[in-house]
């Protein structure tokens, strides 16, 4: 026993030698990222390559050691410096190390400027169309970040690029009233006064991404040469049709969280479930173009006020809450989907809704006050109209069976001026429903059908607004932002 014991302790001082020894390999390799991005030395290629093989080794001997993240958005920002010296291939494989530090990491602080570096890759490439979805996620999810104003000025050029006159000077003009550094100020006004005359794009990027919190800052960056060949210009038509500069903004909420564990019985709970349909969801939806916001990525609990000030802090077009349903009955099953209304559709409506609505976080007061103008302001009818498209199509899909479209006074919906519905996927306490909502490729299923709902919504809502022109309040898929 005696010596069992020993060899735990060395086993265990084994370990922590390890984290000593990666988390000093990566501080060196640091020192030398900052020694070839300020021109203390000036780099080769293939020394810019030694030094990102050298950083993915420290990464796959610890890949949750606290520098993890640092060292993968080390070697991302290494790659763009590769774009400099002269690598035809790092556009791509920056983007694809920026990628990798957004889904292995996505506590990271380092996403804002993943997002933004991605967007000026995909610039360099020709890529506008992307280039632009991953700007907008810098606007609207790190807006309070630094880089979100170089994002919005970057978003800006693209829409003036590709012919989007009215977006462009609506963004510069935005810059100029609250951006806070003189120099984007500066560069918006200057940029808005000669809107009218054509600007070639910008190729390569004219900075170099800041360096991580462990890392000495800079003194100086190097400005790049311009490359020979002009990257391949898109059309406007096609830039809207294929990647929806023009997409309205999409919240996707993941019902409960953290604390909140939803319905559910045994280990088969509501709330990991939904959250991965949300995620999936979201993907689906951001390859398609619209700009997707989660009020939830992770496990933590946000109050339900707390969800819908976010879709409104966001500009939000749609709103759409997703659950999965609970009942004492095991043999309960099928989807639902609702929408806001003052009453109830029927008494299990009233009964899901009071138990969706706990932890609301209104006051009495608060929700008298929002309850008195929620018809007018959840904009009722096409929300009943986008529930109707998500429910035809999920039945369709699954071949669950149909509860209908209903409405209830939900919490998480009121205060909202947009579409808003909440969507329950199916039963979690019915054991063959329960079972097919945790199987990866039926969440798939759910989630594809959502977005079909969604598309056709915003189609018919267009065919709608081409009829009622004397209706400018309608939720046009072409509106301007």
């Amino acid at each position: 026993m005696k010596s069992c014991s020993i060899w735990i302790v060395i086993l265990l001082l084994a370990v922590l030698f390890s984290g000593c020894a990666t988390m000093s390999s990566y501080n060196e390799l640091a020192v030398q990222h900052y020694e070839y991005t300020s021109e203390e030395k000036q780099a080769t290629l293939d020394e810019w390559h030694t030094l990102i093989s050298e950083l993915e080794n420290i990464i796959r001997m610890d890949a949750e050691s606290e520098t993890a993240d640092d060292a993968q958005y080390v070697i991302a920002s290494s790659w763009v410096w590769c774009i400099k010296a002269g690598d035809s291939a790092a556009p791509q494989r920056a983007i694809a190390a920026f990628r990798r530090l957004i889904y292995t990491y996505p506590d990271s602080e380092h996403l804002p400027q993943a997002h933004y570096w991605i967007a000026r890759c995909y610039t360099l490439i020709g890529d506008s169309a992307r280039a632009a979805h991953h700007y907008q996620i810098v606007t609207n999810r790190y807006a309070e970040t630094d880089i979100a104003a170089e994002a919005q000025l970057e978003l800006g050029r693209t829409y003036a690029e590709h012919g989007y006159k009215t977006r462009a000077e609506t963004l510069y003009v935005e810059i100029i009233e609250s951006a806070a550094k003189k120099e984007i100020v500066a560069t918006a006004s200057e940029e808005l006064k000669e809107l009218k005359t054509p600007q070639n794009p910008k190729t390569i990027p004219d900075e170099t991404p800041s360096q991580p919190k462990v890392e000495p800052k800079p003194q100086a960056k190097p400005e790049p040469e311009p490359p020979a060949a002009e990257p391949e210009m898109l059309t406007p038509g096609s830039l809207t049709r294929e990647f929806g500069l023009t997409a309205q903004t999409i919240v996707i909420d993941a019902g409960h969280g953290g604390k909140d564990p939803g319905g559910g019985t045994g280990n088969l709970i509501e709330k990991p479930i939904v959250l991965s349909l949300s995620k999936k969801i979201g993907a689906i939806l951001s390859a398609k173009g619209y700009t997707v916001l989660l009020t939830r990525e992770t496990d933590r609990f946000i109050p339900l006020k707390e969800r819908t000030a976010f879709a409104t802090r966001h500009k939000a077009d749609l709103f759409l809450s997703i659950h999965a349903n609970a009942s004492e009955n095991p043999k309960a099953n099928g989807i639902e989907t609702y929408y806001l209304d003052v009453t109830s559709t029927d008494k299990n409506a009233e009964i899901i809704a009071a138990r969706e609505n706990a932890n609301s976080g209104y006051s009495i007061q608060e929700l008298e006050t929002l309850l008195k103008g929620l018809i007018v302001e959840s904009k009722s009818e096409d929300s009943r109209r986008l529930a109707a498209h998500v429910q035809q199509e999920l039945v369709a899909a699954t071949g669950a069976a149909n509860r209908g479209v209903k409405h209830a006074r939900f919490v998480v919906l009121i205060g909202t001026s947009v579409p808003a519905i909440l969507v329950e996927t199916g039963f979690v306490t019915n054991p063959t429903e329960g079972k097919k909502l945790t199987s990866d490729v039926y969440q798939q299923k759910v989630a594809a059908a959502i977005a079909q709902g969604i598309e056709k919504f915003l189609r018919s809502t267009e065919q709608i607004s081409e009829k009622s022109a004397d209706q400018p309040d309608r939720y046009l898929a072409t509106k301007e932002r």
